[in-house]
């Protein structure tokens, strides 16, 4: 029977809650598979967030190798320089086959599978801008098209109770199961493509561009919504097929239709929230 995968956020900003996480509960290394990524060493490739000063030490490292946890880089910024020594630098730390690249652009995946082979390819939930809910014609046949490129795909999170999207190759997607965010967000792509200019224009962000400006940036972008709650209409709306903030008996339901990949978000989240986040999905 495979064994679902759990991919956790903050392997270097959150890596001593996640060591502690692991060292009280033994037991889920046997129970299931684990990934955890982070965009680290202020490199320019990386999106999802703005670059905080977080950097990988090699004993981090060795703990998660030991416990035969797999690492993921966040290179989702889809402005890339293929000639980023920091980039390369970390192409190069962690060429490893258990290890994973999230991207968004074509040219820096082409890249690794031509000069880094060893890297296994997450498709980012950050590259579906414009999207249908229900999904359509044309959502399903991207889908489709990225199956044969990426290991992993992680989709938008309205799609993954739609009624086509058993037909897709469910072992090949990544599910976001604790995101907040506006159902078909107006400024999903425009979003992102924010958070990581300021990855491409700043070494240190939040230094450099002042955090006044990086908060207005990275926090959401709807002064009517709060992502900590969600949209209560919209859950209300879809019931048990809505697909945000999962429940451990959706999560049972995906499971039962196939699909053994998950992803569990809080990079941003306070110590207290993200605890939370993995007792909830992982007791």
């Amino acid at each position: 029977m495979t064994k679902s995968r759990y991919n956790l956020s903050g392997a270097f900003a959150k890596s001593k809650q996640l060591r502690m996480f692991f060292f009280k509960n033994k037991h889920l290394l046997e129970t299931y598979d684990f990934t955890v990524y982070d965009g680290i060493n202020n490199c320019p490739w990386n999106g999802g967030r703005i670059n905080r000063d977080i950097h990988y030490t090699d004993d981090v490292i060795d703990f998660y190798y030991r416990n035969d946890i797999s690492i993921a880089l966040t290179f989702t910024n889809p402005i890339i320089d293929l000639e980023d020594s920091v980039g390369n630098e970390l192409l190069e730390k962690f060429h490893n086959k258990s290890n994973y690249i999230i991207s968004r652009n074509d040219e820096l995946a082409e890249y690794v599978r031509r000069e880094f082979p060893l890297y296994k390819h997450t498709r980012s939930i950050t590259s579906f801008g414009d999207i249908s809910v229900p999904m359509s014609d044309s959502d399903f046949d991207r889908y489709v098209e990225l199956e044969s490129r990426y290991d992993v795909i992680v989709p938008r999170c309205e799609h993954i109770f739609d009624e086509r999207f058993p037909d897709l190759d469910i072992k090949k997607y990544e599910l976001l199961i604790n995101d907040t965010c506006i159902y078909n967000c107006p400024y999903y792509t425009e979003h992102f493509d924010a958070i990581s200019l300021q990855n491409t224009l700043y070494t240190k962000p939040w230094e450099e561009g002042g955090h006044k400006c990086m908060h207005s940036v990275e926090e959401c972008w709807i002064p009517t919504f709060n992502p900590n709650e969600g949209h209560a209409k919209t859950a209300e709306k879809f019931g048990e097929n809505y697909g945000m903030d999962l429940s451990i008996a959706q999560i049972k339901r995906l499971e039962d239709m196939g699909v053994c990949n998950f992803k569990i978000a809080g990079r941003e989240m306070t110590y207290e929230d993200f605890e939370s986040s993995l007792r909830k999905y992982l007791s």
